[in-house]
């Protein structure tokens, strides 16, 4: 499987976070880590399986990088896997918390991208509202850096044995 994890950052939490997921889906998975600045959309499926890390820029909008890249996801129909993390502050934007993961998540599934994997519980994050959240789950890891930085080890640990194991289930069902 053909794995890279984009991410776009401004202040370098996502690429630390990206870093660490990368450790994490290790031996299992080589995850290629891609700037999003340097991807252009048309190239999005030489790989089966993209990690994407976006933070939530100002109040609920895309990093800059980020919102390049999804005004031409337009000219593209995906046909891969796809698993988020977001960065967010729960406590300074408790209305648009996470917002740029589930603005981008809902842009590449309308694409053709299958999003079904990753998905995390709303326990432990204290907020008002979410773009990022469908079914009353974050559509993938939520962290907070800046109010819960203890806090963001565990939860790449748990998050990447939970995609391991929800793509050895997809492996499963392909493969039957």
């Amino acid at each position: 499987m053909r794995v890279a994890l984009i991410y776009g950052t401004l202040l370098g939490n996502t690429e630390n976070v990206a870093e660490s997921i990368i450790e994490q889906m290790k031996p299992e998975f080589e995850v290629e880590l891609v700037d999003v600045c340097l991807v252009e959309a048309k190239d999005l499926n030489k790989w089966d399986l993209l990690i994407c890390g976006i933070p939530t820029w100002d109040i609920g909008q895309l990093e800059y990088g980020w919102a390049d890249l999804y005004e031409d996801l337009d000219s593209v129909d995906l046909d891969l896997i796809v698993t988020m993390f977001g960065l967010g502050d729960q406590s300074s934007y408790r209305d648009t918390y996470q917002d740029a993961m589930g603005i981008l998540y809902r842009k590449l599934i309308e694409r053709g991208a299958r999003g079904d994997i990753g998905f995390t519980s709303t326990e432990g994050h204290d907020f008002e509202i979410s773009d990022a959240l469908i079914d009353g789950k974050f559509c993938g890891l939520a962290i907070d850096e800046d109010q819960q930085p203890d806090l963001t080890e565990s939860r790449v640990v748990n998050w990447a044995v939970q995609i391991k194991e929800e793509l050895a289930q997809i492996e499963i069902v392909s493969s039957s």
